[in-house]
């Protein structure tokens, strides 16, 4: 529990996740704690008043009752700044499974916003990809504006395509996406709904362009997950990893996610509320999910349709990723002194224009530890943009760019030679795919013949059960705290056949990388080397024995 008084809103769902009290997911736990660092902050400014003025407004004009996850995000949107007049977060992503209320949740934003935070020219801009859904949201709004015309016409003006608040001159209108036409106008705030259709961030930009223009801008993100990978909303995603793994430390978005921690967790309707917290304020919601998930047992389609849109789990991550993310996460360990120790160099080389991973994989006790290093070609930089801060790996060490029209054998041969000096290197591993480029140069180094790696399917079946284990009971350690590592294991899944034998694969061909698991795979492949005493592989080195 945090013993800190923030405000109600804040602390009564903070307090009740952090407790137990409501069953909530990894994403929900990460957050508080983020949270936590950010309010605790001194030069944090949370304004009570304008909270409690705003959640009073709101439950005034709207006949229903913001849920405890709702007032929460609200308290943030409404009420939490920093010293310098700044708003804490003006992104925020809310990933929540269908039925949870989010278009009602919306609604009361959009009035908020354009009402009693009291900027003049705020305007709200509702997109989605048809209008059907766009205008969803604000029809709520201009229902109640129906409902009660001589109370409202005294504050508002309205149609069926515009709502104005006639104090702050601030509009509210729905926008159908179509990023050839649009332009982004001055909006103060703009609002999409169910970003998991859009395929990339252009149509993104081109609503969100105008922003900055008037105070306090801010971006919303509502969506349940959908069937389209690699996607704007999984761009979101990873971004929302690195948030809350403090990997973007001064990045001001909000990601609010809940979904299951685990495909298997379905199979548990008390786990149902990690993908949706208003369920348990929901009865009829809930017998609705129950007959859904009867039909699923007997219904492929609907199996991935509940998995994708009530638990948040799409249907390639309910199927075969290599590890669940927090046994990924557990990669992060402390790790001994490894000078000195043997070790199997494993290397990913398939494109010379490309990324390419070198790695030492060493073994102590039980545990494998895996210290990567990336080489990436500038051409592999223009015009991509990773979903990884390649500027940090460069700055911390475990990565380099290689301005050359190739990544040439000598930049690799470089790198082992360098870890030579410290540690014992019993063999070298690639895969037969570059294995005969790399060989004369490391033979021109004194390095002997290197070790045959093997690939496909017959060899990744081999090794699924150890590689399982290794994460499943953490024994597995990326050096370095190595995110790069993290975000290529991220990136691969099991390609499992009709005869249940897999192969790793990657999840998309151009921005998902995956060499440095690959060459980790090679590696491990030699990881006998480690337990018996042999000559020492490079020339260079005196022989030792373990």
């Amino acid at each position: 529990m945090n013993s800190k008084l923030y405000h109600p809103a804040i602390n009564d769902y903070m307090d009740a996740v952090l407790n137990g009290d409501i069953v909530a997911g990894k994403e929900q736990h990460q957050l508080m704690h983020y949270l936590i660092g950010k309010l605790d902050d001194p030069h944090t400014v949370i304004d009570g008043l304008k909270i409690n003025a705003a959640l009073r407004n709101v439950e005034r004009h709207f006949d229903f009752e913001l849920f405890p996850w709702e007032k929460f995000i609200f308290a943030f949107v409404a009420g939490v700044f920093y010293d310098d007049g700044s708003l804490m977060f003006d992104e925020f992503l809310v990933l929540i499974g269908r039925g949870a209320g989010k278009t009602g949740f919306m609604s009361t934003l959009e009035w908020y916003l354009t009402t009693i935070q009291g900027v003049k020219d705020y305007n709200v801009d509702i997109v989605a990809t048809s209008e059907d859904q766009a205008k969803t949201s604000f029809t709520a709004i201009h229902d109640i504006l129906e409902s009660d015309k001589t109370k409202y016409k005294k504050f508002f003006r309205w149609n069926l395509k515009s709502i104005k608040f006639k104090k702050t001159n601030s509009i509210i209108k729905y926008r159908t996406n179509n990023a050839s036409t649009k332009d982004g106008g001055r909006p103060g705030a703009v609002i999409f709904d169910e970003i998991h259709a859009y395929r990339d961030e252009e149509s993104i930009k081109v609503f969100t362009s105008g922003l900055g223009k008037i105070d306090f801008p801010r971006r919303f993100y509502f969506t349940t997950d959908g069937n389209n990978r690699d996607g704007f909303l999984d761009q979101m995603k990873e971004e929302a990893k690195m948030i809350l793994s403090n990997e973007r430390p001064k990045r001001r978005t909000f990601p609010f996610i809940c979904k299951l921690d685990d495909a298997d967790e379905v199979d548990n309707k008390k786990m149902w509320p990690k993908a949706n917290p208003s369920l348990s304020y929901m009865p009829t919601l809930m017998h609705e999910m129950e007959s859904e998930y009867e039909k699923m047992q007997d219904r492929e389609g609907a199996r991935i349709e509940f998995m994708t849109k009530r638990m948040n789990i799409p249907s390639t991550a309910a199927n075969s990723p290599v590890a669940k993310w927090e046994d990924i996460q557990a990669t992060k360990q402390e790790t001994p002194d490894l000078r000195g120790l043997p070790c199997v160099v494993g290397i990913d080389y398939s494109d010379t224009m490309d990324f390419c991973a070198i790695g030492l994989l060493f073994k102590i006790g039980d545990k494998y530890y895996w210290k990567s290093f990336t080489l990436i070609n500038y051409k592999a930089m223009q015009g991509r943009k990773y979903k990884v801060p390649i500027d940090v790996a460069v700055n911390r060490g475990l990565a380099k760019i290689i301005n050359d029209e190739t990544n040439q054998p000598k930049y690799v041969v470089d790198v082992v030679l360098g870890w030579a000096k410290e540690h014992d290197i019993k063999g070298v591993a690639a895969d037969t795919f570059r294995r005969n480029y790399l060989q004369q140069e490391f033979t021109n180094n004194g390095f002997g013949e290197l070790l045959k790696a093997r690939t496909g399917i017959k060899t990744h079946t081999e090794l699924e059960n150890n590689i399982d284990d290794l994460f499943s009971y953490h024994n597995l350690v990326y050096v370095d705290d190595d995110f790069m590592m993290r975000w290529y294991t991220n990136n691969t899944f099991k390609d499992r056949d009709s005869r249940g034998n897999i192969e790793y694969s990657k999840i998309e061909p151009k921005l998902r990388k995956t060499d440095g698991f690959f060459a980790f795979l090679n590696a491990y492949q030699f990881r006998s080397l480690l337990d018996t005493p042999v000559a020492t592989y490079h020339r260079g080195l005196r022989t030792r024995t373990y």
